[in-house]
């Protein structure tokens, strides 16, 4: 896969040696706790672990490191089963996470015929939800998780983006 540019970030497959800055940020307790999937503490093993397991990007299925030039690794950006990502905490509040995900589903859409994409969010991760809303996704309803993290059952607000309202709303988000 070719990495995929945005005005500011580079987004591209993982490879070990990123276990280091990936451990880092996903492994911080603030994002790890918005994260459902990821244990807490997490080590440098399981990065190095899950980082061995990641299959090639796709349109249709993909996990991308999201890369600030000079900075280096500060994300992940994943269409698998859903929409997902997390900003490391020292790059919060600077749109990211919005750029990253809108690259991904434009990659996504334009290389696949799927008509929708679903994502969640933590029902008090209002950062989340932010994004999601910023790229159109609308709330479909609520379900619940289980947290590794928190070690406990957690409700996440459900949305879904249509292919009709990314392509119909693109010129709102450019």
């Amino acid at each position: 896969m070719t990495p995929i540019a945005t005005e500011r970030l580079i987004l591209r497959e993982p490879n070990l040696a990123d276990a280091p800055c990936y451990a880092l940020g996903v492994g911080e307790y603030d994002v790890a706790r918005f994260l459902t999937p990821v244990p807490y503490p997490y080590t440098l093993g399981m990065a190095i672990d899950w980082l061995r397991r990641t299959e090639p990007a796709t349109p249709e299925r993909s996990t991308l490191i999201i890369e600030l030039p000079g900075k280096g690794l500060i994300g992940c950006v994943s269409l698998i089963s859903e929409l997902g990502f997390w900003i490391a905490r020292p790059h919060w509040n600077r749109g990211y996470g919005t750029e990253a995900a809108r690259a991904l589903l434009d990659w996504h859409f334009a290389g696949t015929k799927a008509q929708t994409v679903t994502s969640s969010a933590h029902h008090n991760n209002a950062a989340s939800l932010s994004v999601q809303k910023k790229l159109g996704f609308v709330p479909t309803g609520t379900e619940t998780r289980f947290s590794q993290t928190l070690q406990r059952d957690v409700d996440h607000v459900v949305t879904q983006l249509t292919r009709q309202a990314w392509t119909g709303g693109r010129q709102k988000w450019c």
